[in-house]
């Protein structure tokens, strides 16, 4: 899915109905809005709709329907973000936004600016800041509005968004993402990684990632995941070597390259996975902890974590058998690539993040 649209050409008749080509571009435009606001692909496709709905009933004549669905999709999201916020702040675990995955192909060098504004990286960043912020920041660098402009869609003063998007860069800039430009060798630094974890090669994946690397994973406490961030290439490469070695009983696991909101990344697609409760969840804590300490090493873990799965008895053969009939995506992995070696790994988990896929 991609989260732009074309350009909505100006000159449309305000005195017309629209088409639907012309609709479907200005849906594409609402959810590139909605979503860098939200990080959620199903709350941004409810803006994006509730937008149009406005739109289609407007009786008087809209000189500009862009500017007018933009206006609208940001004061929805605002709204959102306000609502959402303490809903965010007791989630269990790392935070990550829901994914847009497309399938890998070679695109113009300019699709590296997209990426960067759609990056989970910048994504996660974009929580720092408070709703209005977010809107003023996105509206200025990313959409390249005016501020006489962003003081209408935002409803404060021209000065005030100027200080707006101010605060917002103050707040980002130490952290702003950095990716390197060459895709086709972030791409293979990707592949590299991946089957380095399959082989269990540990000194090669320490290779690929830099020193200080990070990886987080987004669960919600919905499946099985370190609910804290993991700190140094050892840690992570044991990491993915256990759970490069995991698999379900049937072995019918599809992964499949992807691209992850512009960055390279992977999909790995099977029969669903098991409801996992408070004494797996412990398990699994105990294992990973163990992991990060250095007791455990990446073979114990994927015999711990093993463990874990089977803590809660694996429920009736019925059960059983429904979940190994239905096909889901089990998670979502994406990297930053930074001079040349993995500098973060972002592993998206969590079933509800994952059912638009």
């Amino acid at each position: 899915m991609s989260a732009d649209g074309p350009t909505i050409d100006r000159a449309v008749r305000p005195d017309a109905a629209m088409g639907d080509r012309e609709l479907a571009a200005l849906r594409r435009l609402g959810f590139g809005v909605a979503y860098r606001m939200l990080g959620s692909v199903s709350e941004a496709e409810d803006v994006a709709q509730e937008a149009l709905l406005r739109l289609t009933r407007q009786e008087g004549p809209i000189d500009e329907p862009a500017a007018w669905v933009t206006t609208v999709v940001t004061r929805l999201s605002i709204n959102v973000l306000r609502s959402a916020r303490a809903r965010r702040e007791s989630y269990v675990g790392p935070w990550l936004p829901e994914p847009l995955v497309e399938d890998p192909a070679p695109g113009p060098a300019s699709r590296a600016e997209l990426a960067d504004s759609l990056s989970l990286a910048l994504l996660v960043l974009l929580e720092r800041l408070t709703p209005v912020e977010r809107a003023a920041y996105l509206l200025r660098e990313v959409f390249a509005y005016e501020y006489a402009q962003i003081a209408d869609i935002i409803e404060q003063t021209e000065v005030n968004s100027r200080q707006l998007v101010t605060r917002a860069r103050k707040h980002l800039e130490a952290n702003r993402p950095r990716f390197d430009a060459d895709e086709a060798a972030r791409d293979a630094l990707l592949e590299r990684f991946l089957a380095a974890a399959e082989e269990g090669d540990l000194e090669a994946l320490e290779e690929l990632l830099a020193e200080d690397a990070v990886l987080y994973a987004d669960s919600g406490g919905k499946a099985m995941a370190p609910q804290e961030p993991l700190f140094g290439a050892a840690v992570i490469a044991r990491f993915m070597v256990a759970t490069g070695q995991m698999r379900s009983p049937s072995d019918d696991v599809e992964s499949r390259r992807v691209r992850v909101n512009g960055q390279p990344g992977r999909l790995l697609r099977g029969p669903r996975e098991p409801q996992y409760g408070d004494d797996e969840r412990l398990a699994a804590a105990k294992a990973l902890a163990g992991l990060q300490s250095g007791d455990v090493d990446a073979k114990q873990l994927d015999t711990l974590m093993q463990d874990a799965r089977d803590a809660g008895g694996g429920g009736s053969p019925r059960a059983v058998a429904q979940e190994q009939t239905e096909v889901r995506v089990w998670s979502v992995l994406t990297v930053d690539v930074v001079e040349g070696r993995i500098q973060t790994v972002r592993i998206v988990r969590n079933p509800d993040k994952l059912g638009h896929l």
